[in-house]
């Protein structure tokens, strides 16, 4: 009975607590949180206030910063913000959203990439507190909580291979499995090196070869076309159409090429790539 009566009190107390919270948002402000509840909308910018109140930017703002005063939703950065759930909003500090969620909010013009991408298509050996998104215009790292989302800049005429999917309820813009793989083996650093880099590509089950070589051809870096060719040839998971390995390499061209900026390793004569040891374990 003891037992029964404190949880019925704790009940009560908590309903109380929620009332008064709830009652210290204005109209406008309820209606933004519940809507947004209702969309299952966990992240939401200035432009999502703006459109679903029917309001201007400046009063969009103020209502922002008012539901940040209160607790009810936190501030990421200036204009994005995260909507905390009912049931911890009397505890924001327990709370930790999504952060790919987040990072696919944060910017416009980009798309999810790099390990990232790696993480969402299941291919990932490991987690990790960074999340890469490809973008065309300078943005500043973000922290939230533990976890630091980078932004990568690339130009206009690279921007290109990203798809929209669903996660999490959620429409996010990701690079396609193709441009995926160019940019881990472009750029290992922001996949957790060439080690992690292969790992993870030795998850590979099906690529869109063709795809994949037009998408070589797009960016047009012969040493990354090169080291592509060599990495597909060796991983024992993947079957490339030798007419794709042949045009792969004779796009590439023919000089003596260093893998990495270690400027070290096994010289490979079919590729004409100093290989670093470590890549060759790897693979």
């Amino acid at each position: 009975m003891f037992f029964s009566e404190c949880n019925q009190n704790y009940y009560i107390c908590e309903k109380t607590l929620s009332y008064i919270m709830f009652k210290s948002m204005s109209g406008l402000e309820q209606r933004l949180y519940f809507r947004l509840g209702e969309k299952d909308q966990r992240v939401f910018t200035i432009q999502d206030i703006k459109e679903i109140l029917k309001v201007s930017t400046a009063h969009a703002r103020n209502i922002a910063s008012d539901m940040v005063k209160k607790n009810t939703v936190e501030r990421v950065k200036p204009g994005l913000f995260v909507r905390i759930p009912e049931s911890v909003i009397l505890n924001k500090q327990q709370y930790t959203e999504d952060a790919i969620l987040i990072a696919a909010k944060s910017a416009e013009n980009a798309f999810l990439s790099h390990y990232t991408a790696l993480t969402i298509y299941g291919l990932a050996e490991r987690y990790t507190t960074q999340i890469y998104v490809t973008t065309i215009k300078h943005q500043r790292n973000i922290k939230y909580h533990e976890i630091k989302i980078n932004y990568i800049k690339t130009i206009p005429k690279k921007f290109f291979g990203y798809k929209t999917m669903t996660y999490s309820n959620e429409a996010i813009q990701i690079s396609d499995l193709e441009r995926t793989i160019i940019d881990v083996i472009n750029k290992p650093k922001y996949s957790g090196g060439w080690v992690e880099t292969i790992n993870c590509l030795k998850n590979l089950d099906e690529i869109n070869y063709k795809q994949l070589l037009a998408y070589i051809k797009k960016i047009n870096n012969k040493t990354t076309a090169r080291k592509i060719g060599y990495i597909l040839e060796k991983l024992e998971n993947l079957n490339p159409p030798q007419k794709i390995i042949r045009e792969i390499k004779e796009f590439s061209g023919s000089n003596d090429l260093y893998f990495d900026d270690t400027k070290k390793g096994t010289y490979d004569k079919k590729w004409n790539l100093i290989i670093p040891e470590n890549v060759i374990e790897a693979i």
